[in-house]
């Protein structure tokens, strides 16, 4: 575990700093000993940020964010073995593991979130070389700015949208 001084330090919005919801659980369901799931990627993230778990309180996330994890994972894992050349666009992506639990060699990837939240990625992220095919954009899922680069990417088309949904407000959608 990083020391104090070597934790990265998440600054983001009050929304985008939600992320830590399903991040928390992941790390938790990792060191269970029959995991529905294991994340040692979200054990190590959580670990390095500078972030107050105590935030939201006692077991918050909890085992349902796991198995919406699990069941999404299976979702995109089941998309990806009918279509291993498909695009999947994670919606609000946070600090998802998903491409390192479920991807696939041949998919194409791409992880958009708010610009704080992106920065935020980059720490534990990178863009994968032109043959792994993922990439991360920083945008507001309302914007339409992202989506020529979704067209970039062959179909078909799997839209994750994870947890993102909830902090849409109606207005903007209709």
């Amino acid at each position: 575990m990083a020391g104090m001084a070597d934790r990265v330090k998440a600054e983001l919005g009050a929304v985008q700093e939600t992320l830590f919801i399903p991040l928390a659980p992941r790390a938790r369901e990792t060191r269970r000993r029959r995991p529905v799931l294991r994340d040692p990627k979200a054990a190590r993230i959580l670990a390095s940020v500078d972030f107050d778990t105590q935030k939201y309180g006692r077991g918050w996330g909890g085992r349902i964010t796991v198995l919406r994890t699990a069941i999404f994972d299976g979702w995109v894992g089941d998309f990806l073995a009918a279509h291993p050349g498909a695009t999947v666009v994670e919606l609000g992506t946070g600090l998802n593991t998903r491409f390192e639990r479920v991807g696939h060699p041949q998919a194409h990837w791409i992880d958009l979130d708010l610009p704080d939240t992106i920065e935020l990625r980059r720490r534990f992220f990178a863009d994968s070389d032109p043959k792994s095919h993922r990439r991360m954009l920083a945008a507001s899922v309302l914007d339409q700015d992202w989506m020529p680069a979704v067209q970039e990417s062959p179909g078909p088309y799997f839209f994750a949208a994870d947890g993102v949904l909830a902090y849409l407000d109606q207005a903007c959608c209709v």
